[in-house]
C-alpha cells in the first residue's frame, strides 16, 4: 500500500471504525485490510495480497453497480479522491445513496511514463471495436488538453500490457501518426496483476459502457464462466437475469463472419439469436443465402428476427435433418422418401432440387410425423417403462420430463406428455430421484457394469428442446440416502448397491490376499518341471493382455477392469491360436519404444527379423551402415588432421 494512502487510511478508520473506505488509485477503486475482505464478500471479486496488505479493487466505471450492493448490504461507505479530504460518507438513507465525485482529483499511485513502442494492447480484452472518428475526436482533446486518467498497464512478457484505456493509447498513438515530434512516451500506472485479475478488470470495464456491442459482451461473458463463474454470480454481479446472460453466451457460438453481421448492424439480436442456437454447418448454410449483392442491402435492410425464423422453419423441415428413420410412416402412412409433399418428388416445379436438398412441404404433416415418431420411441421402451403410481426396479426405466427453456416453442412437447399418461406410465422429474447424469456412452461397458451394479439408472428423458421436443436414454446416478429430500425407493436402490458393492469388495480383498500368498513363495524354488495344463493356460492368458491392441481387436478381445475375464475365457477355448498370440507379443515388445537402449532386446530383434523379414532387414542394416561409414569418414579425416586415433590416442608419424 502507497505511504500515503495507508496513512490516510489508518487516521480515516481509528475516527470510523465501521466505514468501508475505497480510494481511487488511477482506473480503480481500492480496499484495504478487513475493507477488503467485506468487499470482495459482497460483490463477489477477488481477494488479493500485496506483501502483507489484503486488497480487493475494482474498475472506477463500475462504481454506479457496485457502490448500491454494498449499501443494500448494509455498509457505510467512504470514497477517497483526494488525500486531504475524503468524501462524504454515504449511508443506507432508505433506497437511495449519494455520492460526490470531483472530476480532476489526483490519482493515488505513482505515474510513470514508457514510450508507446513498450506498450502492447492485450489479446484478452474483451472490446475488439474502436470507432475511429471517437478515437480522432479524444486524440484532439489529449493534444489540446493534455491526457487526463493515465492508462493502467502490468509486467507482460517484457512489455507492459494495457489493462485499462487502450482507447487513450491508440489516441496517443493517432496523435503521433499525424505529429511525428509528439511526445513518444504516454503516462501510465503499473499494476502487478495475474491473467485472471487483468482480465476480471477488462471485462468489467467493458461491461460497464452504454454502448457496448452484444457480441464482445457475449465474449465477455463466456470468458468469466471460463474462469469458473457462475450464472448466478456473473448475473448478480452485472444487475442482469440470468436468462440473459445465458442467451448472452450464446451469441459467442456465431460464426465470425455472422459476429460482423451483428456488429456491423447487418443482422438484429433477435434474429441472432435464433441463428446463434444453430450447428456451424447450418450458420454456414445460412451464410450462403446472401450473396455480395444481398449483403450489401443489409446496411439499410437488416436481417431481422422474422428471416431467422423462415430460414430455421425451413431448415429443420429438410427431410436429411427428421429425427425419424428414414423407412418410418407413422401418421403419414408413407416414407418422406414416396410423399408427396417431399419438394424432390416434384419434378416439373423443382427441376434443380438436389435429394439431400429435400424439404416437406407440409408444416402440418412434418409436425404430426415428428410427434408419431416420439410416440413410437416412447411405445418401443414401453415394456421397461415404470407404470403410474409403480416404484423403481432394478432393471426397468423410469421416465423424465424436465421441460426445459422452449416448452412454448415445442408444440409437441405437451401432446406427447398427454399421450404417455394415456398409457399409464410414471412421470417424473430428476430431482425427485437422482443427483447427476453419468457422461458415458451406452456403448461403453463401464456403464453397462455399472447399470448392472446399480450404481445407474436408465431413464427415457423428454426434454423441450431448440429444434422441437426430443426423447434420450439417460443414465442417472442416484442421491445420496442421507439427503433430506431422498425417499424409500431412492433409500433402496442405494442399499442395492450397497449390498452388490461389497460383494465387489470381497472379490478384490481376496485378490489383495491371495496376491501375499503368491509373494510368500521363494522364486528359487519354483519347480523346473515343464508347465502344467494351468500354467499354460495362466501365462497365455497374461501374453495376449500384453498383445497389441490392432490384434485383441482383430480377435474381439478387450482387456478391460470388468467383473468378466474375457480374455482368460478367450485363451482357454482358443488353445489353437496359442502360437499366434505368442507372435504378436514378441512382435508387440520388440517394436515398442526402449528397445534401442537395450541390448538383449536389439538381440533378439535382428534374430528375430532374420526370420520374419530377412529382405527387408538387410536392406535397412545396410542402408545405416553405409549413412554410418559416411559420417564417421568425416571425423576419421578431421582426426588424422589433429593427430589423432579414434580411439582418442595420439597418432604416431
Amino acid at each position: 500500500m502507497d505511504e500515503k494512502i495507508k496513512k490516510q487510511f489508518d487516521e480515516m478508520k481509528a475516527r470510523h471504525p465501521d466505514t468501508v473506505l475505497l480510494f481511487r488509485v488511477g482506473d480503480f477503486y481500492e480496499s484495504y485490510e478487513e475493507d477488503a475482505e467485506i468487499v470482495a464478500k459482497e460483490l463477489g471479486i477477488t481477494l488479493t495480497k500485496k506483501g502483507n496488505t489484503k486488497m480487493a479493487g475494482f474498475p472506477h466505471h463500475s462504481l454506479d453497480n457496485y457502490l448500491p450492493k454494498l449499501v443494500r448490504a448494509g455498509k457505510r461507505v467512504a470514497m477517497c479522491d483526494q488525500l486531504d479530504e475524503p468524501q462524504p460518507l454515504v449511508k443506507r438513507v432508505g433506497a437511495e445513496a449519494t455520492t460526490s465525485q470531483t472530476s480532476n482529483s489526483p490519482t493515488m499511485a505513482e505515474v510513470k511514463k514508457f514510450p508507446i513502442w513498450e506498450i502492447k494492447p492485450s489479446p484478452t480484452n474483451p472490446r475488439k471495436t474502436f470507432d475511429e472518428d471517437a478515437i480522432a475526436e479524444l486524440a484532439a482533446s489529449i493534444k489540446q488538453h493534455g491526457l487526463l486518467q493515465p492508462i493502467t498497464v502490468r509486467p507482460k512478457d517484457g512489455m507492459y500490457e494495457i489493462v485499462m484505456g487502450e482507447r487513450r493509447y491508440r489516441a496517443w498513438q493517432e496523435n503521433r501518426r499525424l505529429d511525428p515530434h509528439y511526445p513518444a512516451e504516454i503516462p501510465c500506472i503499473v499494476r502487478d496483476m495475474t491473467d485472471e485479475e487483468a482480465l476480471d478488470a477488462m471485462i468489467t470495464e467493458n461491461l460497464q459502457r452504454q454502448d457496448v456491442d452484444p457480441i464482445e459482451e457475449a465474449f465477455a461473458f463466456g470468458q468469466l464462466v471460463k474462469t469458473g463463474k457462475s450464472i448466478e454470480e456473473i448475473a448478480l454481479r452485472f444487475g442482469k437475469s440470468k436468462r440473459f446472460i445465458q442467451e448472452r453466451i450464446k451469441l459467442d457460438n456465431l460464426l465470425p463472419a455472422l459476429k460482423q453481421w451483428v456488429t456491423k448492424e447487418w443482422m438484429t439480436i433477435g434474429a441472432a439469436m435464433y441463428i446463434c442456437k444453430l450447428t456451424e454447418d447450418e450458420q454456414q448454410q445460412f451464410f450462403d443465402n446472401y450473396t455480395e449483392d444481398a449483403q450489401d442491402d443489409l446496411v439499410n435492410d437488416p436481417i431481422n428476427k422474422q428471416d431467422a425464423i423462415d430460414f430455421t422453419n425451413d431448415l429443420f423441415m429438410r427431410i436429411e435433418n427428421a429425427i425419424w428413420e428414414r423407412d418410418f410412416s407413422g401418421s403419414c402412412g408413407s416414407t418422406c422418401e414416396k410423399c408427396p409433399f417431399n419438394d424432390a418428388n416434384v419434378g416439373c416445379l423443382f427441376y434443380e432440387m438436389k435429394p439431400h436438398d429435400a424439404t416437406c412441404t407440409s408444416r402440418a404433416k412434418w409436425d404430426a410425423k415428428r410427434l408419431s415418431w416420439l410416440q413410437h420411441l416412447v411405445d418401443e421402451n414401453a415394456a421397461s417403462l415404470i407404470k403410474e403410481g409403480g416404484s423403481l426396479e432394478a432393471g426397468k426405466t423410469l421416465l423424465i420430463a424436465d421441460g426445459g427453456y422452449y416448452v412454448e416453442r415445442c408444440t409437441d412437447y405437451e401432446p406427447l406428455l398427454e399421450y404417455i399418461r394415456g398409457k399409464g406410465i410414471k412421470i417424473a422429474k430428476h430431482e425427485d430421484y437422482f443427483e447427476r447424469f453419468s457422461h458415458y456412452r451406452e456403448d461403453d461397458e463401464r456403464l453397462r457394469e455399472k447399470l448392472a451394479n446399480n450404481e445407474v439408472y436408465r431413464c427415457l428423458c423428454v426434454k423441450a428442446g431448440y429444434r422441437g421436443t426430443e426423447i434420450r436414454t439417460k443414465y442417472f446416478e442416484f442421491k445420496n440416502s442421507n439427503t433430506e429430500d431422498a425417499g424409500d425407493e431412492v433409500q433402496a436402490m442405494n442399499l442395492v448397491n450397497e449390498y452388490k458393492e461389497n460383494e465387489r469388495k470381497n472379490i478384490t480383498n481376496t485378490a489383495s490376499k491371495l496376491q501375499r500368498v503368491l509373494n510368500d513363495i521363494e522364486p528359487a524354488e519354483l519347480p523346473t518341471a515343464p508347465l502344467t495344463q494351468t500354467e499354460s493356460l495362466v501365462l497365455m492368458t497374461l501374453i495376449l493382455r500384453k498383445c497389441s491392441y490392432q490384434f485383441r481387436s482383430a480377435l474381439d478381445v478387450n482387456v478391460t477392469y470388468g467383473s468378466e475375464p474375457k480374455v482368460f475365457n478367450y485363451a482357454k477355448s482358443h488353445p489353437e491360436q496359442a502360437h499366434q498370440i505368442c507372435r504378436d507379443f514378441l512382435r508387440e515388445e520388440l517394436s515398442s519404444s526402449g528397445v534401442e537402449y537395450d541390448a538383449d532386446l536389439q538381440e533378439c530383434q535382428r534374430m528375430l527379423l532374420d526370420e520374419w523379414a530377412k529382405e527387408a532387414t538387410d536392406e535397412v542394416v545396410n542402408d545405416m551402415a553405409v549413412k554410418l561409414a559416411k559420417k564417421q569418414s568425416k571425423i576419421e579425416e578431421q582426426l588424422t588432421a589433429l593427430g589423432y586415433n579414434t580411439d582418442g590416442t595420439k597418432m604416431d608419424f
